[in-house]
């Protein structure tokens, strides 16, 4: 790569897409991640507390914002993905080989929606995620059922609070401004039918991963198959928090060579940080409430800055996600350290898986 190829690459990675902060969506989030942690500790249910927290924290994630149709359906939709993957994930977590399976076959379809856009690829990547997180940060005393449930009382009340904390975002704010501006002429085009949207997007996906242009297909089976083949492995060797491996590669395999590069560089730079922050935090609190306390913080700036570019997301997604395993199985910085090893190794498989099929590609394509 040539040396104006990475300054640009570097650029990418930190570019602003977005000025300014949300404070509502920081308030919405951080209660919908840190209010059920709070609840579960108080009511000495550590584990509904931590289920129901990634509930909300993943739900409110993939709200996106514009009208109020497409959060809740962006948002409903995630939940719903989620908590199939966190009930596949309990059901086959005893098992490496089934767990492995599964996980191919549900990233290869997650990966898929990436065909409807950035909100889809954002569902997409949570799916993925909670299905490692949960086969991997130990629920005791949960059954499936109990599992599914909780999660999705988290995520119902992760929609709804962020539903209502980006009313007037997006869309709804372009339609606000042109109204004052043309009542008349500036009455927004009115959304298509739920089933004509079902529709469209399905045919996407299907070109996308079926057409003679598939150009999702090869990223969706390569990502599968690694995360597949990590999953066994870390189960296989019982690597404790070996989760990290896997979630990390879902986040940085891209499905072309920059986009990868540049995610490479944000992970990177995010779980440094992210990882300094959770280290000296549990170094220098170690009270229960305070470490729920530092999570809610986290969880809020993370729902207050990630818009502004996906680094953010990383850098306080990383110790709000810490701090929410750290509240109820404390292990000060080891924990820390420990992740930041294991996203090492996550990055530089998820390069070498990537770099190896963009190889062949050029090839087969000379």
């Amino acid at each position: 790569m040539s040396e104006h190829a990475a300054s640009t690459v570097w650029a990418d990675a930190f570019a602003v897409e977005r000025r300014g902060t949300d404070l509502r969506a920081g308030l919405a989030g951080g209660l919908a991640a840190c209010a059920p942690l709070a609840l579960g500790i108080a009511l000495d249910e550590p584990a509904i507390g931590v289920i129901a927290c990634f509930g909300g924290l993943n739900a409110a994630l993939g709200v996106p914002r514009g009208r109020v149709r497409k959060r809740l359906g962006w948002g409903i939709g995630a939940s719903l993905l989620c908590t199939l993957a966190i009930t596949l994930a309990s059901a086959v977590e005893s098992s490496a080989v089934a767990s492995a399976l599964v996980a191919f076959l549900l990233v290869a379809a997650a990966t898929s929606l990436r065909a409807l856009g950035p909100d889809g690829g954002l569902t997409g990547f949570v799916t993925g995620a909670i299905f490692t997180i949960t086969g991997g940060v130990p629920m005791s005393g949960l059954d499936v059922g109990q599992r599914t449930f909780w999660f999705l009382a988290g995520a119902a009340a992760g929609v709804a609070l962020m539903t209502l904390a980006l009313a007037g975002s997006g869309d709804d704010e372009d339609a606000v401004e042109a109204a004052l501006l043309d009542a008349d002429a500036a009455a927004p085009a009115p959304a298509p039918p739920w089933r004509e949207q079902a529709a469209a997007g399905a045919a996407r996906m299907r070109a996308a991963m079926l057409g003679p242009q598939a150009w999702l297909r090869g990223h969706a089976l390569r990502l599968a198959l690694i995360v597949a083949l990590e999953v066994l492995v870390y189960k296989l060797l019982d690597l404790e928090h070996g989760y990290w491996i896997p979630l990390t590669t879902l986040a940085v395999l891209q499905p072309d060579e920059r986009s990868s590069r540049v995610r490479a560089i944000q992970r990177a730079a995010g779980t440094l940080v992210g990882t300094l922050a959770i280290a000296l935090v549990t170094i220098a609190v170690g009270g229960q409430w305070l470490i729920v306390a530092a999570q809610g913080i986290s969880a809020c700036a993370l729902f207050a800055l990630y818009a502004r570019n996906y680094f953010w997301l990383v850098v306080l997604l990383t110790p709000t996600a810490l701090l929410t395993v750290s509240a109820v199985d404390y292990q000060g910085a080891s924990i820390a350290l420990q992740r930041a090893g294991w996203s090492a190794l996550g990055i530089a498989l998820g390069l070498a898986v990537g770099e190896l099929a963009w190889r062949i590609g050029r090839r087969g394509s000379g």
